[in-house]
């Protein structure tokens, strides 16, 4: 939509300035980039599932769990009932900063993943939990919820970000942890490299394998550098996504430092064969999406979970307004994600390269002077298209 927009505000301008904003040629002049803004207030890691016509919205609070639950999906920070289903006791080794929790229905329950740590020990304690709340074919913001503690069998290691996925008629379970050494956490202190790794599961509480590392953070941009040299090499937010063909299959994972304006999504696709071995998945070249410091924003686009809504995938992500916010104001926002004969495709960046800076400051005066004269025609029309997208929950299924 950016492309087009520019387009018709200035008739004409440098080939330049096209060759810029087109990215990626007629894959990127089709795509509608429109992204809104569904949450005003932090809801970091925001998952959500689609259950009878309703979505159901689970995000990192820190102290409980909680569950939205609404009609709509592009209001439903207004329209959602609120409902705590779980808070931790005081004083036990999952007492505290519960991250990222995740709604699943499996074999005929209702079940949430989620992190949480030893208040006396802190981050580095952080493992693995799992809630089990009502049937499936119940609303999960009613009924009784229990807590099932770690799945069994799971390596003693710093682990947070756990997602379930269905592969070949079987349930795995991946995650971003600290670097295992023959099965044992190799650092237990160390924060400096996350990694992603991928289990089996016997039932949605039981391991069935060991777990492997499917992911390292090799490229430069899997990687934050601090001012004093050291360096955050992080993989973490695994999350499943298909193409509505199902020709493409894969996860989505976030990288860099979340607390920076770099953090980012980027792609690991399974290629065939045994999930378990490494073998079985490539990572892609490049970020799915990221910003660029000197861009509009938002900004650490990251931590996203997938929808397939009226035939079209929906990601549901998390990014700031400023590059400098860190870990506050991470609200959640929605974009589509195109498929094209590379994979999966969402712009590849909000920003402008900063090798480029000259050619930014042509688009910030043409975006300045739209601005002045109203929103284009085709940016309303593409956020008015989304937002309608986003309402269709009764007509869909959940990724």
């Amino acid at each position: 939509m950016l492309y087009i927009l520019l387009k018709d505000a200035l008739t004409g301008a440098s080939r330049a300035l096209a060759s810029l904003l087109s990215v990626e040629g007629a894959a990127a002049m089709q795509y509608d980039n429109s992204t809104l803004t569904i949450t005003s207030v932090g809801t970091p890691d925001p998952f959500v599932t689609i259950f009878r016509g309703r979505y159901y919205l689970t995000f990192t609070t820190g102290n409980r769990v909680e569950i939205w639950s609404s009609g709509t999906l592009s209001d439903i920070e207004g329209a959602a009932s609120r409902h705590v289903i779980w808070t931790p006791p005081q004083g036990t080794d999952h007492s505290a900063d519960l991250w990222a929790p995740e709604l699943h229905a499996l074999h005929g329950r209702w079940y949430v993943y989620y992190a949480a740590a030893n208040p006396s020990h802190g981050n580095k304690s952080h493992r693995m939990y799992v809630l089990g709340g009502p049937p499936a074919s119940e609303d999960p913001c009613h009924g009784q919820w229990e807590f099932l503690g770690r799945i069994h069998d799971m390596p003693d290691q710093w682990a947070i970000d756990g997602t379930v996925l269905t592969l070949n008629n079987e349930l795995y379970f991946v995650y971003s942890g600290w670097p295992l050494e023959n099965g044992v956490m190799a650092d237990e202190s160390s924060d400096l490299v996350q990694q992603l790794f991928i289990m089996k599961l016997e039932d949605p509480t039981s391991a069935a394998s060991g777990a492997v590392m499917i992911s390292h953070p090799q490229n430069t941009w899997e990687i934050t550098r601090e001012g004093n040299g050291t360096e955050h090499g992080i993989n973490e937010g695994p999350q499943f996504l298909s193409s509505p063909d199902g020709l493409w299959h894969g996860l989505v994972y976030s990288c860099a430092g979340s607390w920076t304006h770099e953090y980012k999504m980027g792609l690991l696709r399974y290629i065939g064969g045994d999930p378990l071995d490494p073998a079985s998945w490539r990572k892609g070249e490049e970020p799915l999406v990221q910003t660029r410091k000197h861009g509009t924003g938002p900004f650490g686009p990251g931590h996203g979970s997938f929808l397939h809504l009226g035939g079209e995938v929906v990601a549901i992500y998390h990014a700031t307004d400023s590059p400098t916010d860190g870990w506050e104001n991470r609200k959640a926002r929605a974009q589509r994600v195109a498929f094209t004969e590379e994979g999966p495709y969402m712009g590849r960046s909000f920003g402008v390269p900063e090798q480029n800076q000259s050619k930014e400051g042509l688009v910030r005066r043409l975006k300045q002077r739209l601005a002045r004269h109203g929103r284009g025609r085709h940016e309303m029309a593409g956020e008015r298209s989304l937002r309608t997208l986003l309402d269709s929950g009764s007509k869909v299924a959940c990724a």
